[in-house]
């Protein structure tokens, strides 16, 4: 009888298909399946500095939001100081998404 030996490597590999996996990317979306701020400014902010530029408020979105990003972005930045922060990013949240409230 062949004997099951356990490779790390596959274990790791076996993690990352999970972790990549449509349910797995789900979590960045609440029970509901639609984006919240927070989980949008997490998925944003690239460089972690706690605020979203107008480059990464724009990076990988579709042509039609694009049209009117840099117009979103300036009602969402209500300081005038070229970044959104999360707290602006909640304020202006229903305004600028389709999860308007009714």
């Amino acid at each position: 009888m062949k004997q099951f030996h356990f490779n790390p490597a596959f274990f790791h590999i076996a993690v990352g298909l999970c972790l990549i996996s449509p349910h797995a990317q789900s979590a960045e979306k609440d029970e509901n399946s639609k984006w919240t701020a927070t989980k949008m400014f997490e998925k944003k902010d690239t460089d972690m500095n706690g605020f979203l530029s107008i480059e990464e408020f724009k990076h990988e979105r579709s042509e039609k939001f694009l049209k009117n990003a840099e117009k979103r972005f300036s009602v969402l930045d209500t300081n005038h100081d070229e970044k959104v922060s999360l707290e602006e990013l909640k304020a202006g949240w229903a305004d600028m998404t389709r999860n308007k409230k009714k």
